[in-house]
């Protein structure tokens, strides 16, 4: 999967809460080939959006 989408993908993920917990993350991106300068900019996207990375679900 190409970076932006797979940043697009996360970001309407956690959209609706404005969160996204860390056990989402590593769901989501198990499934694909991830280097670690992928794993920076969906960081920088994630900051850049106001989504937050939180431990557990916030609901």
């Amino acid at each position: 999967m190409e970076r932006q989408e797979m940043i697009r993908r996360v970001i309407e993920l956690a959209r609706s809460t404005g969160s996204i917990t860390f056990d989402q993350l590593d769901d989501f991106l198990s499934s694909f080939a991830v280097e670690p300068e992928d794993i920076e900019a969906l960081f920088v996207a994630l900051r850049d959006e106001g989504i937050k990375l939180v431990e557990d679900d916030p609901s």
